[in-house]
């Protein structure tokens, strides 16, 4: 996947000026440009995916999660089996995009449980998509697989996950997925 902004850059905005299409009531409101925070890598052991079939919303698999691992600066842990993935998936001549649509809990190291719920896409290369289950030789870079993440807890220790804003680079490899999340700030 080739793209015209750097891994790990901005595009900044332009001017609203030169936005001149449409006429502006506030130009002068000057936006912050976000920035990223890792917030820790992640590691989901699945089962075998089940094939449900063309049904009234698309192609539908889903996938149980058998556990994992997770680890960040501010938080780790374990990532509790029986959570799952219940994706589907559109074909477009030579492309395939997969929207996904996750649910699952993790523990952390010192005993919180966090609800966590992903909803992203993975696109690119039919050929190379239909293959990640088998073949660990494919790069992530062949492919694009994007997440929002959406995390609570009662837990006070982390209730700051409550009102982030939380994003990841992720990838599947075999029987895992895998990525890297960063909050939003």
């Amino acid at each position: 996947m080739s793209t015209s902004i750097e891994a790990g850059s901005v595009e900044r905005p332009p001017s609203i000026q030169d936005l001149n299409n449409t006429k502006w009531t506030k130009p002068e409101y000057k936006l912050p440009i976000p920035s990223l925070q890792f917030l820790f890598h992640l590691e989901c052991d699945m089962e075998t995916f089940r094939h449900i079939g063309e049904g009234p919303y698309g192609d539908r698999s889903t996938v149980i999660f058998k556990g994992g691992r997770f680890e960040g600066p501010k938080l780790r842990g374990e990532i509790l089996p029986g959570g799952g993935d219940w994706e589907i998936v559109r074909n477009h001549g030579d492309q395939q995009t997969a929207h996904l649509n996750t649910r699952y809990n993790l523990v952390t190291h010192d005993g919180a449980t966090i609800y966590l719920q992903t909803t992203g896409t993975r696109t690119g290369s039919r050929s190379v998509l239909e293959k990640l289950g088998n073949d660990t030789s494919i790069d992530p870079d062949q492919f694009k697989m994007r997440l929002h993440l959406t995390m609570e807890t009662g837990d006070e220790r982390y209730n700051w996950i409550n009102s982030g804003v939380f994003i990841a680079s992720s990838g599947r490899n075999g029987d895992q997925v895998i990525y890297d999340a960063y909050e939003l700030l």
